[in-house]
Formats: C-alpha cells, sequence, structure tokens
C-alpha cells in the first residue's frame, strides 16, 4: 500500500469495490435492469433509459487536457462539494480523526466534517490593519494544529469569502511539515479569475497534495455540476471505491462534453476578463461609497467589503432587485458583504443603488 493510502481508513482500503454491469459498443445492454425504450422527450444521444456510464471518463479525459494533467490523475465528481464529501468520508475516522480549516472560509468543510463526525481544528486566518496583507494563511498556526489527529487541511485559493489568494511558498512550507501525516486540499473554485499563478504545480512534488477544480465560475456550468478532483492515481481509485457507480448523469456528460471545445472556451476566457476589469471597477467606485468601510483585494469573481451596516446595504441592493452576501452566523464578519460580479448592468444598478443610498439622510 502507497504511504498515501496508509492515511485513509484501513476499513475502506480493504472494502471490495462495486462491480457495475459492463457496457461494450455494439452490444445490447440486457445485464442492468434497464427500460428498452426512451422517455418520450428524451433528447440525449445516450438515452436517459440507461444509465450513464459508472465513471464519465470521456469527461475526466477532457478535463485532464482542460487542467494540464493525465486522465488516471482526474476524479469526475458533482461539483467540489462531492469531492470535499469523498475526500472526509475517505479519510477521517468517525470520534477520532479531524479536519483543519482556516476560517473565514467555505463553510461546507465544517459542515462535511458535521455530517461525518469528524472533528474540525480551527487556524483562523491572520488579520492585519493594511488591505493588501490581510486574511493570510498562518503557516506556523496551521503546522502546529495539524500534529493532533488532523488527516486533511483545506485551503481555498483564492479563498471564500475573503477573495485572495494563498502564496505559494506558504502553502509548501506547510506541505513540507506535514508530509506522512495529512493531506493538503487545495481548492482552487476560483483560480480562472486570480492574476497569480494557481498551486497545482505541488502536486508534481508533493503526493500528498489534492486539487479541486470546478466549472461552476469561468465555464458557466454551475447548474451541471461538473468539478473536478486531482490527485495521484491511486488516490483516484481509492475515493472510486467510496463514491457510488452512475453517479454524474447523462445531460451532464453530453453538456461538458459540448461545452468544453475551442469556440466556448474562448468566450468563457473573454468573459473572465470581463469580470476581473468589473471587478477593477466595482471596487473603486465601493471604496469611495461612505456605506463602504474596507474593500479587500480580490482574486476571485466577486468583492468583498466590510460595511458601515451591513443589512442597510443588504437592503438597498434588494430594492435595487440584487440579492448579496451576508454572514449573520460569523461574528468575525459582521457587516461585511460578499458581490459577486454579474453582468455590467447589474453592476451599475447596485452601484447606482448604493450610491443613492449613500447620499441619502445626511451621508
Amino acid at each position: 500500500m502507497s504511504r498515501l493510502l496508509k492515511l485513509a481508513r484501513p476499513e475502506l482500503t480493504a472494502l471490495p469495490p462495486y462491480i457495475a454491469g459492463a457496457w461494450e459498443p455494439g452490444m445490447t445492454r440486457l445485464n442492468a435492469n434497464e427500460s428498452p425504450w426512451q422517455a418520450p422527450g428524451d433528447r440525449t444521444e445516450r438515452g436517459l433509459n440507461v444509465y450513464p456510464p459508472p465513471r464519465p471518463d470521456a469527461v475526466a479525459e477532457r478535463l485532464a487536457g482542460f487542467y494540464g494533467t493525465r486522465k488516471q490523475n482526474v476524479l469526475v465528481t458533482r461539483g467540489t462539494s462531492e469531492a470535499i464529501d469523498l475526500l472526509i468520508r475517505g479519510f477521517c475516522e468517525a470520534g477520532s480523526d479531524r479536519i483543519l480549516i482556516c476560517p473565514p472560509t467555505f463553510d461546507m468543510y465544517r459542515l462535511y466534517a458535521g455530517i461525518q463526525g469528524a472533528g474540525v481544528c480551527r487556524v483562523p486566518l491572520l488579520r492585519h490593519d493594511d488591505p493588501q496583507r490581510d486574511f493570510q494563511l498562518d503557516v506556523k498556526g496551521v503546522i502546529e494544529a495539524s500534529a493532533d489527529r488532523v488527516k486533511l487541511i483545506f485551503l481555498c485559493s483564492p479563498n471564500n469569502p475573503t477573495g485572495g489568494a494563498v502564496a505559494a511558498a506558504r502553502v509548501e512550507q506547510i506541505c513540507e511539515a506535514v508530509a506522512g501525516r495529512a493531506l493538503v486540499v487545495i481548492d482552487e473554485a476560483y483560480q480562472e479569475f486570480a492574476d497569480c499563478q494557481g498551486l497545482g504545480s505541488l502536486q508534481s512534488r508533493y503526493e500528498h497534495v489534492v486539487v479541486l477544480r470546478t466549472l461552476s465560475k469561468c465555464v458557466s456550468l454551475a447548474g451541471v455540476r461538473c468539478g473536478a478532483l486531482l490527485g495521484r492515481p491511486e488516490l483516484i481509485g481509492f475515493l472510486e471505491k467510496v463514491l457510488p457507480p452512475y453517479t454524474f448523469p447523462t445531460p451532464s456528460i453530453e453538456l461538458v462534453m459540448e461545452v468544453l471545445n475551442d469556440d466556448s472556451m474562448k468566450i468563457s476566457r473573454q468573459r473572465t476578463q470581463l469580470i476581473r476589469d468589473e471587478r477593477e471597477r466595482m471596487s473603486l467606485e465601493f471604496a469611495a461609497s461612505p456605506l463602504v468601510r474596507q474593500v479587500w483585494p480580490s482574486d476571485a469573481n466577486f468583492v468583498f467589503l466590510k460595511t458601515t451596516d451591513g443589512n442597510r446595504f443588504s437592503n438597498a441592493a434588494r430594492k435595487a432587485g440584487i440579492l448579496v452576501r451576508l454572514f449573520p452566523n460569523d461574528p468575525t464578519l459582521a457587516d461585511c458583504v460578499r458581490i459577486t460580479v454579474g453582468r455590467p448592468e447589474d453592476n451599475d444598478r447596485l452601484l447606482n443603488a448604493i450610491a443613492a443610498e449613500g447620499s441619502s439622510n445626511g451621508d
């Protein structure tokens, strides 16, 4: 057994995998108890009367090219959320093992740990008066805390909700220190919107680095729920045993294969650049508003603000027909607001609404 899988739950590594009914081109499939007829209105090429492939290999191959890796290093998941759940179920024994997170960060790490019965170790991001240095990773704190039954370290870069990317040198320090005792999971859901290079290159040097990617943001496929877990082949093989067969549906397979082509990706790159430009414009205008105390630099497709009154800001946006994100359950983020960068016309509507609210009542 590889050193990597020695960290996994031993009862799962010993568990025989489920063997799905075979599918072969040109053969009539009477081995899976499916209906022989397509349903009325079914326009899919494969047909919804039959199960999708146990694993969407064609999608994995296409994503491997998209992310610059090999097919055997890719596990297709239903968004990065399923990948997070798989990792925690595969490596954390309930009531014993823990994950480590660096709040404020994506709350699904905590939720899936709780569902599995795993503990959560929190090492908050470091705070500074300078917005350019605020919300930095506490490398020393992560390394020290990871020694106590931590199996998975989740690092979100660019981070949700704060928007900042993590410097590669900081992550590498953690990778060096925890080798042999924990996996470092780098969630890069927003990487396409960052000016800095991603952290995926660390995988060539560290077997215990796992990278999560998604088509939800930059490729505009949030409704398809296509994520990718990138890791060593032995890790992919193990997690495939934990993941049930037939989880990625036929319409999603066909749509991903249709969208991931050169023409579509050219449009996605143009839209990504527009979002970056709009992000800068919105940040500058919000910084000038009397309703905003601070705007943090963002490498993602959103802007993160500290307002004078979060509810007032949110209500002003709602009057303009726009919803923004507050964090009422996190006292460290009181009056902070996360705003997704939308179409220019939607951004204009929000900026105008906030400007009008800021000029009212003597402000």
